[in-house]
């Protein structure tokens, strides 16, 4: 209960008022600050944990206060054997250390009462020239030593007053009596009916414009400060807020600069506020709001005082400054702002904001995003999120059990969503999808700096692309230092939020620490969190300005009596307008997510993997969130796909989706991916919005991300086996079912054949473990028509087996086999060898049982490092070994250990570069830094220095297609190098790929242009294809992380015209499909030209040569090229046999459109061109086709999308 009496005298022409009396009963229970804890606390740590009693007074309108008298009743027990915590030292929020705080022995073996005081008198403040006496009273006491609490039921409150013209004078120019400024005097003093007495204060106004830039006759609920640049800018933000009702100026820097007095231009836009506000004070439309329009360089900031304990700051940024226009913040003049001496007036006038902005597109951000929450009614109205970090652990500190304490100020009838790191529910990525997602209200407790907020830096807010905005309070340090002394040439965090494409409307937060309480929520910065929402929900304070300053207000009296409350009443800021006003929630809101989705190729080759030139059709499943309204009009779309997607159809429309409800799963979107689309993870946006039932208007787009990899892995693959492998993998139809298998070879020898379903059926091992350290050959070594493999071990074996793994021989050399084996019939007879050599620098030749040939083993001059290669140099009709050393020897070894006329040759350098021969038996061969050409002769036909080693040997092709086969090789460091038999690099060559590569090249044409590819693995197994030209294939490198290549196989695996890449890595298989049609151009598709492994061109198949095992032709239709496509494409066709050929074009409905092909065609490959028209010459409408090829024995049907 209150009670008032004022005692009047009537003199002078007012009321004068020569006592003042107010009566307060006190709640005996108030101690209990668990039942209440907004109640302000004595801030003395070490000192028991009691609250204290603001009061604030109004003063009659002239009175001067002479003296103040406080009365507490007599003090009783009211309860007993209470331990009392003790306060904790405040602890700024980024920089949680261990608890130091204890108890203050003085006060807690004293047996008397604390705090011994009754009240504090803290002095007059002055709003918008009311006069407010303000006093902490101390009702509750406690004695730590009985442990008793005692408390006074009456508090009596007497104010001695006296007339004072000189004060009547100079705060009527600053009396409003519009009706906000009475309600909020309601809310902040005891005794809000004296404020009639301020009636009289018209009388004494004396105050005009004191410059041209005032202008009586009109009024501004708001004004802009900003320069001359930004001026105009600020043009139709200005229209749009009078049309809301805040009547707004903007003003120049300039002007005011030259026409207002001040220490330096901080003081002068205050002086300018003060005019302004003096001067409409009196009128309908007194001034209320401010907005500093640009970040400090374009409209100054104040740095204020302010010390906690030996933390002291002499400038944090304080737009408190120009909100509080009474005295002049410096009156000791030493020009250190704000401090306790300099007698501040601590209640704003005004409610202050900045738009802290430099450029015309930072600005337009403010201006677009402030438009949009204020003009759209959408489903983040109804969204409050909080989010909370660890503060502390020792003592345990939790920023959600802080928010939880706000929380109890939003109404219920938002949707609170909680993410606490107490929880498990906090990192940074959440809180980027939480913004994302859309929210009205976001409140966070945690640790910060100037560049980091929850998880965000400049960088993360900057790829934010959110369309719906709230506004977030934080508690956090330095987010919202926009001071150039902090934040130098960048920006603080708080505004990038607002002043980026993305992120937030508005932003609250310090310029400087903010603190919190160790083990508690009695946090400075916490009281003035809490009492933002509470004047928001409670009292109506639904502007951001307005609730900002009420949040001041409620903690005034602690303000002016602590410095932690001090500091912290100096530092928040507001980056916004002030005149915004919080939305409250509209129950008439669905609210829509993705609950999950899923994507098939269903329409494509149906095999579940995602390959460029597919159709996909993807399938969203909406829920409406349980709690909410039922959405009407549901529809979902993509929005701006990227390259290489074109979208097939429209949007999806669900009519209506009641809470909780999942939308039916066979709805579905499609699009088509172009052939040359790139590899990996490609993301689409999926719009989804709903029509509101009663606004018929959108209720705001939910965006979601949607990923999908695009990629060459078959689905089948990878195949894993426990042991890893060094060996190429061998691609041959082992059981003789038709279809191709692979063989897999691990490091001991033991071997698993995969069928074409990626499952392994049978294998074989060895006696003994072996340790094969590279590839295997394979050939028919028994005379029996069937292949066999042949094996080189670091064991000192070299051995064949059928492929059953029923041995054929094994011969011991006696040392270290390094390299891949090779078998040649070097005698000529028919009967091939099998060629390896030894970590002892001898070469070994063995016949097909495992008899050592005479004149072997060789010895060489020293180890050699590389693999070796065969071909009939000299038209004797057996092979040569050709075969190089570390001293740079390059050898030509007939039967018997005979070298060929002319060699050994002597290069530069180690030899490292398998050798490899020509069409022409030139053999191309690599030393460490250079290329050598060598002919039959032993001459040196060039040598060319290259960018390091080649990895493992050379690829032959007529790459440039003038008839002469060129050089293509990679070496180890990554660079790709094809040269032609005069030494030079071809067009586009070498290419710098910068990783490591320990495969050699394959050549093909794989996208049937006639000309051959390049096609290369680095150790990661990324696939990487050139054409003969050096440019990248489209939709080329595919990058894997599947770690450890080992040579690959070029080869059309499942006899459907696709082409695929059969490849090793440390412990399996993958089979890359390259979704590149099969031709017949194929030079170069496996190590060391083929499985014989003799790195020449004549064991390749296209010279004809024993043992070599090539694939029947077959009728293929190939994917169109381009596709999709306007206004013409290709579609190529192989036939295996002569005979009728039919090629049609149809519709989705399966009706004929155009006849291409229809006649006898001869066996080979084809084309066809089509231009989009009917048999009729008409041209057909946009959209999905399919056309046909038709055979006596093959019918094949693939799809094309004509664009329109």
């Amino acid at each position: 209960m209150k009670k008032i009496t004022l005692v009047l005298l009537i003199a002078l022409g007012w009321a004068l008022v020569n006592a003042l009396t107010h009566e307060i009963t006190i709640d005996p229970n108030g101690w209990n600050t668990r039942s209440d804890q907004s109640r302000p606390l004595i801030m003395e740590a070490g000192n028991p944990v009691l609250p204290f009693l603001p009061v604030r007074l109004l003063v009659p309108f002239g009175m001067k206060v002479e003296g103040v008298r406080i009365y507490l009743s007599e003090a009783r027990i009211v309860a007993t054997n209470i331990a009392l915590d003790y306060v904790r030292e405040q602890q700024p929020t980024s920089l949680p250390t261990p608890d130091q705080t204890v108890r203050n022995t003085a006060v807690w073996n004293s047996d008397i009462p604390y705090p011994s005081k009754d009240y504090d008198h803290l002095g007059s403040q002055y709003f918008r020239g009311y006069q407010i006496v303000l006093i902490n009273v101390y009702p509750w006491r406690y004695n730590p030593v009985t442990k008793q609490i005692m408390a006074s039921g009456q508090v009596n409150i007497a104010l001695d007053l006296s007339p004072d013209r000189d004060l009547a004078r100079d705060k009527a120019n600053f009396v409003t009596r519009d009706v906000r400024t009475l309600q909020m005097l309601e809310t902040m003093v005891l005794n809000p009916q004296v404020s009639d007495t301020y009636a009289a204060a018209s009388g004494w106004r004396e105050h005009h414009p004191n410059t041209r830039l005032i202008d009586l006759s009109n009024p501004k609920k708001m004004i802009i400060i900003t320069d001359n640049l930004r001026a105009p800018w600020f043009s139709e933000y200005v229209t749009w807020r009078d049309s809301q009702g805040i009547s707004t100026a903007v003003y120049l820097t300039n002007d005011i600069y030259s026409e207002y007095a001040g220490v330096d231009n901080a003081e002068k836009v205050r002086n300018f506020i003060v005019d302004a506000y003096s001067s409409w004070a009196n009128s309908p439309t007194p001034l209320q709001y401010v907005i500093l329009g640009g970040d400090d360089e374009i409209v100054p900031e104040r740095g204020a005082f302010g010390q906690v304990g030996q933390t002291i700051d002499l400038r944090m940024p304080c737009d408190l400054y120009f909100s509080c226009l009474d005295g002049s913040w410096n009156a000791n003049n030493n020009a250190l702002y704000g401090e306790m001496a300099d007698q501040v007036d601590y209640v704003p006038e005004v409610h202050i904001g900045r738009f802290t902005a430099e450029t015309q597109a930072e600005f337009d951000n403010f201006f677009r995003k402030t438009r949009y929450y204020v003009d759209n009614h959408t489903y983040s109205n109804n969204i409050a999120i909080m989010f909370g970090e660890n503060l502390n652990w020792n003592p345990l500190t939790w920023g959600g059990d802080y928010k939880d304490d706000v929380a109890q100020f939003i109404p219920d009838n938002y949707h609170l969503i909680t993410h606490y790191e107490r929880d498990g529910t906090y990192n940074g990525n959440i809180v980027f999808n939480a913004i994302h997602g859309g929210a009205n209200i976001m409140n966070h407790m945690g640790h910060a700096n100037e560049n980091f907020l929850m998880g965000q830096g400049g960088s993360n807010v900057q790829q934010m692309t959110n369309s719906e905005y709230g506004f977030l309070y934080s508690q956090g340090c330095y987010p919202a230092a926009f001071d150039h002394r902090t934040s130098g040439d960048n920006e603080s965090v708080g505004e990038h939020l607002v002043m980026d494409a993305g992120g937030l409307f508005a932003f609250i937060g310090n310029t400087r620490y903010g603190w919190y309480a160790p083990g508690s929520i009695n946090g400075a910065s916490q009281y003035y969190d809490r009492s933002f929402f509470a004047g928001v929900f409670n009292l109506g304070y639904t502007r951001l300005g307005d609730a900002l300053t009420y949040s001041r207000l409620d903690n005034l009296n602690a303000a002016l009596a602590n410095g932690v409350m001090r500091w912290c009443y100096f530092e928040v800021v507001l980056f916004g307008d002030p005149s915004i006003e919080v939305k409250y929630p509209d129950d008439q809101m669905p609210l829509l997510e993705l609950a999950s989705y899923n994507l098939s190729d269903v329409d494509g080759d149906d095999d579940g993997i995602i390959n460029p030139g597919e159709t996909i059709r993807l399938y969203p499943r909406i829920r409406n969130l349980p709690g909410w309204n039922t959405a009407f009009n549901v529809s979902i779309s993509i929005e701006n796909p990227p390259a290489g997607i074109q979208l097939l159809g429209g949007q999806v429309i669900i009519p209506q989706l009641a809470s909780g409800a999942l939308s039916p799963e066979d709805q579905y979107l499609q699009f088509q991916l172009s052939d040359n689309i790139g590899y990996g993870i490609q993301y689409l946006t999926l719009l989804v919005d709903a029509i509101h039932p009663v606004t018929q208007q959108s209720i705001g787009v939910r965006r979601f991300k949607v990923s999908f990899d695009i990629t060459l892995l078959d689905h089948r693959f990878p195949w894993d086996c426990y042991y890893a492998s060094k060996s190429a993998p061998v691609v041959y139809d082992f059981n003789a079912d038709g279809a191709l298998d692979i063989l897999y070879v691990d490091v001991y020898g033991s071997g698993y054949y995969i069928n074409d379903e990626g499952d392994d059926y049978a294998g074989f091992t060895t006696d003994q473990p072996q340790n094969l350290n590279r590839s295997f050959a394979m050939g028919d070594i028994d005379g029996d028509n069937q292949p066999d493999l042949v094996f080189s071990s670091r064991t000192g074996l070299l051995y064949a087996v059928q492929t059953d793994g029923t041995p054929i021989f094994s011969y011991d050399a006696g040392t270290l086999l390094l390299y891949t084996p090779m078998i040649a019939d070097i005698e000529g007879d028919g009967s091939p060898e099998i060629i390896a050599s030894g970590f002892d620098n001898m070469l070994f030749v063995v016949s097909s049982v495992g008899v050592v040939k005479p004149g072997f083993p060789l010895a060489m001059n020293t180890l050699v490092r590389c693999e070796p290669a065969a071909a009939d140099l000299d038209g004797d009709g057996g092979l040569e070994i050709v075969i190089g050393d570390s001293d740079g020897l390059l050898h030509a070894i007939k039967a018997g250990g005979v070298s060929l006329t002319g060699f050994p040759v002597q290069l530069n350098g180690i030899i490292t570069g398998a050798p490899t021969i020509l069409d022409n038996n030139r053999i191309a061969v690599g030393t460490t830094h250079r290329l050598y050409l060598i002919d039959p002769t032993g001459s040196i036909v060039f040598e060319k220095a290259i960018n390091g080693s080649s990895a493992s040997g050379m690829a032959l092709a007529d790459v440039g297609y003038n008839g002469d086969l060129d050089i293509v090789f990679v070496t180890g460091t990554g660079n790709l190098y094809a040269v032609s038999q005069t030494g030079n690099d071809l067009p586009g060559f070498p290419i710098a790929l910068n990783t490591i590569f320990t495969c050699p090249p394959l050549i093909a044409d794989i996208d049937g242009d006639y000309f051959h590819e390049i096609i290369l693995q680095d150790n990661q197994n990324g696939i990487y294809a050139f054409n003969h030209d050096g440019s990248t294939v489209p939709g080329f490198p595919f990058l894997t992380s599947f770690n450890g290549s080992t040579p690959a196989t070029l080869v059309e695996y499942d006899n459907d015209g696709i082409f695929k890449l059969v490849t090793g890595y440390s412990t399996g298989v993958l089979v890359i499909n390259l979704r590149k049609p099969a031709s017949t151009r194929t030079p170069w598709t496996t190590f060391r030209s083929s499985l014989l492994r003799q790195g020449s061109y004549a064991s390749t198949g296209y010279v004809s040569t024993d043992g070599n095992i090539t694939p029947a032709p077959v009728t293929i239709l190939h994917q169109n090229y381009p596709n999709p496509f306007n206004p013409t494409t290709t579609i190529r066709y192989n036939l295996a046999d002569n005979g009728n050929v039919r090629l049609t074009v149809f519709n989705l409905k399966g009706q004929k459109v155009r006849i291409l092909v229809n006649g006898h065609r001869p066996a080979g490959e084809h084309s066809v061109r089509w231009d989009g028209n009917d048999d009729s010459g008409r041209a057909v409408s946009g959209g999905l086709y399919f056309y046909r090829l038709e055979t006596d024995k093959v019918r094949q049907t693939r799809k094309m999308i004509l664009l329109k």
